[in-house]
């Protein structure tokens, strides 16, 4: 599910949180990393939601967020708008 980083079938901005973490943090919120809730392979496919970049980065975080605020209508990267 486009935008599902932490797979729990939902976008939230539990989702964006979590990418973040994975970045900043990554021995502890990355793919690697300690935590029990950190970032998995899965998560980070679905999280790949902006094309502009390869992988997670803030750019994914930031469109999660406004998905969330209504400016895009879909969470697939496909669709503009």
């Amino acid at each position: 599910m486009w935008g599902d980083v932490n797979c729990d079938e939902n976008v939230d901005m539990a989702d964006a949180v979590l990418i973040m973490q994975s970045i900043s943090n990554p021995n502890k919120y990355g793919l690697n990393g300690s935590d029990e809730n950190r970032i998995t392979e899965q998560g980070q496919a679905n999280g790949d939601v902006d094309f502009s970049s390869k992988g997670i980065t803030t750019k994914d975080a930031l469109r999660i967020q406004e998905y969330l605020l209504g400016k895009f209508v879909s969470m697939d990267p496909h669709v503009q708008g």
